[in-house]
């Protein structure tokens, strides 16, 4: 299997390889500049060629130089596409200073505020998307209403925190939006409604979920029903959604290519009339237009279009009696979705997605060996099979992104997979049913006992010991070495070349050097200080040992911090963390001292000020410390802080509102105090991890 093999049965890869490349150069060079040159090139190249080609012996000639100007024509519209597509920057003027008009298109909901996502609307302005949150909640609000509000946008920043996913770059990518702004609901002025088709779809799938959550299902039911065939994964609880990632199956709680086959499935099932009519092409084109409406219906997620272009590839070449190649299938839809979003190429469920249906499609074929006479047997063997690849296609990504491996996924898939079509069509009758005002109690129970099965089962398999490991480290260099072994394993059992499994052996000898390289050049013991949203957490680590401290007098439980600081965490080996209450005793370690709201880390006398205790302990004595950590509940002034305290520096937390933290500043300045800003500089790290 060579180059030109791979090329001649997926034609489609000869764009989308250079495309993908064209929109990854746009992240290193924002210019719409070169790739009109490169498409210059391209063309001109290609009138060349063809002007050469015209005698039969010039066409054999030079016919293997086309693929040049077709790579670089695709390389120059994959960065072009990333260059429209790529939200705009906004001058001063623009950003402040002015009212602003936009049309809200996602509402989210918390405790105390809520998040819009606007579209601005305003004609002398780019098109382009911002975030406003609110301090307060206004429930009345829905997608499609026109808002009007004072302009004063941020861009958003990465929270600088080491090992952190980029916020920033995932908002910007994946939802395109680059700039921020906090309001009070005084601030926000209702001046009408204007639904779009996309804002009415929404409106319809939130309407469906009332219905489905004032239904008499459980509460888990209830998600199930609505991640499953509503597309929305967000309601998942998420204990339940760390218990199916570490039994393997977290794919069953998203809308994917999985579910999409079913529900496919299920609607050709139901056109079966269609055949004895002698109806069969009206049958498929039916059945796929009901799944590009379906597509559009739940949001047109990555996995979702994927699943849906290659349905429709499939029925489009048995309505015209052609071949169908999935893998050539595949790779237009990733050409497709990346053409009209360039910045699902980034996306983390866009790469496993693709990884793994195109390992299945290669590999996950039952040899002859393998198979029976009874067709249940083949049926679970195709089970066990699919999720083995599955698995050794996406091990190294999930390590990379999520720091867990699971390691009985294949048992998981066996023992939930066989059910989760019976679910998902008993889902679609009550949806149906649920719709209509009415309740089928024989079908509610039926749901809950197979959920209660399926949760049960995932469950199961996370409580064994070993099923999964957490804390797991893989770098990008490691993700790629990964890759490049599994491709020479491949091209050796195809090609039985030793050459290929002695190259296979040097790249796992250099990955293996490089993650010792890792270990050896990773501090055993340091202190950081995060920059958070909430509050102001500090972490000391000692060889696998954290010692986590929020002087915010913030709730923090573990889980979430070790989630929120997953890579921080399993870059350094820390798989212990023990939490300081901010009223706890003196805590005497090697080479530490916790005694809230004091500190000895590091070499580093700290203190920490807000709550308002340091101010007793020190209204009789002078104190010299290194560094004051100001967290939000802090509300003096720096004067103040100069009179109790010799300090070098002021560590303001992340966390801390915008009026608060200006006047701050601007005393530091005057002062001339040396500050470290979390919310504009990152997390404060000794030694610098990074």
């Amino acid at each position: 299997m060579d180059a030109q093999t791979v090329l001649n049965r997926i034609p489609v890869l000869r764009v989308l390889a250079p495309f993908a490349l064209g929109i990854m150069a746009h992240q290193v060079w924002h210019t719409w500049l070169v790739p009109a040159l490169l498409l210059i090139t391209a063309i001109t190249f290609y009138l060349l060629l063809t002007h050469l080609s015209h005698s039969p012996q010039g066409r054999l000639r030079w016919r293997p130089y086309f693929i040049v100007p077709l790579a670089l024509a695709a390389l120059a519209l994959g960065w072009l596409a990333a260059v429209i597509h790529c939200p705009p920057h906004l001058s001063d003027g623009q950003r402040s200073g002015r009212n602003l008009t936009g049309r809200v298109t996602g509402v989210d909901y918390t405790d105390f505020s809520m998040r819009l996502t606007v579209d601005v609307l305003d004609n002398d302005l780019p098109p382009c998307r911002v975030l406003v949150s609110t301090r307060g909640c206004d429930y009345t609000m829905q997608a499609g209403d026109l808002i009007s509000w004072p302009a004063a946008l941020d861009e958003i920043g990465s929270m600088g925190n080491p090992g952190e996913m980029d916020y920033a770059g995932y908002l910007l990518r994946d939802q395109g939006v680059r700039y921020q702004q906090h309001l009070t609901l005084s601030q926000i002025l209702k001046i009408g409604h204007s639904p779009t088709l996309k804002t009415r779809l929404a409106d319809i799938r939130r309407h469906l979920e009332l219905k489905v959550f004032n239904s008499r299902l459980t509460v888990g039911a209830q998600r199930f029903v609505v991640a499953l065939l509503l597309g929305n994964s967000d309601v998942i609880d998420k204990g339940t959604r760390e218990e199916f990632a570490a039994a393997g199956v977290a794919h069953v709680l998203a809308l994917s290519g999985l579910h999409v086959g079913f529900i496919t499935l299920m609607i050709w099932w139901l056109l079966f009339p269609l055949d004895y009519m002698r109806l069969k092409r009206v049958r498929l084109i039916i059945t796929g237009l009901a799944m590009a409406a379906f597509a559009l219906f739940t949001g047109l997620s990555p996995s979702v279009v994927r699943a849906t272009i290659m349905v429709g590839m499939v029925f489009a070449s048995l309505i015209f009696n052609r071949r169908s190649v999935s893998l050539n299938a595949l790779a237009l839809s990733a050409l497709l979705i990346l053409l009209f979003t360039p910045s699902a190429l980034y996306s983390v469920g866009f790469q496993l997605s693709f990884i793994t249906v195109a390992a299945v499609l290669m590999f996950a074929r039952i040899p002859e060996w393998l198979k029976s006479r009874h067709g249940w047997v083949n049926y679970l063997t195709s089970i066990v099979l699919t999720s083995l690849i599955a698995l050794l296609a996406t091990i190294a990504l999930s390590a990379h992104y999520f720091h867990t491996i699971s390691l009985m996924s294949v048992l998981t898939n066996l023992l939930i997979l066989p059910v989760l079509p019976v679910f998902m069509v008993l889902g679609a009758l009550f949806l149906m049913v649920t719709a209509a005002g009415l309740q089928w109690l024989g079908m509610n129970w039926l749901l809950d006992a197979i959920y209660r099965y399926i949760q049960g089962g995932a469950s199961t398999v996370c409580s064994v010991p070993l099923s999964h490991v957490s804390g797991v480290y893989v770098s990008t260099v490691g993700v790629v070495a990964y890759f490049a072994i599994m491709a020479l394993v491949v091209l050796w059992l195809y090609r039985h070349n030793y050459r290929y499994l002695l190259a296979a052996g040097c790249v796992a000898a250099l990955l293996l050097g490089h993650s010792l390289w890792i270990d050896a050049h990773t501090p055993k013991q340091g202190l950081v200080v995060f920059n958070a949203f909430t509050s102001t957490p500090v972490l000391y680590y000692d060889h696998g040992i954290g010692y986590v401290w929020t002087p915010d007098d913030e709730d923090t439980d573990s889980s979430s911090f070790a989630r929120y600081y997953a890579g921080f965490l399993s870059r350094h080996n820390i798989d212990r963390l023990r939490f300081i209450a901010t009223d706890s005793d003196v805590l005497h370690l090697d080479g530490a001292l916790f005694k809230p709201p004091y500190a000895h880390l590091m070499g580093r006398r700290m203190v920490a000020v807000g709550s308002g205790k340091w101010k007793h302990t020190t209204a009789t004595s002078v104190l010299t410390v290194d560094d004051i950590i100001v967290t939000k509940r802090f509300h003096g002034n720096v004067s103040k802080l100069q009179e109790l305290y010799h300090f070098d520096r002021l560590i303001l937390s992340g966390a801390m509102h915008s009026t608060t933290l200006t006047p701050l500043l601007h005393e530091c300045d005057s002062l001339s105090v040396s500050i470290h800003d979390l919310g504009r500089q990152g997390a404060y790290c000794v030694p610098d991890t990074e």
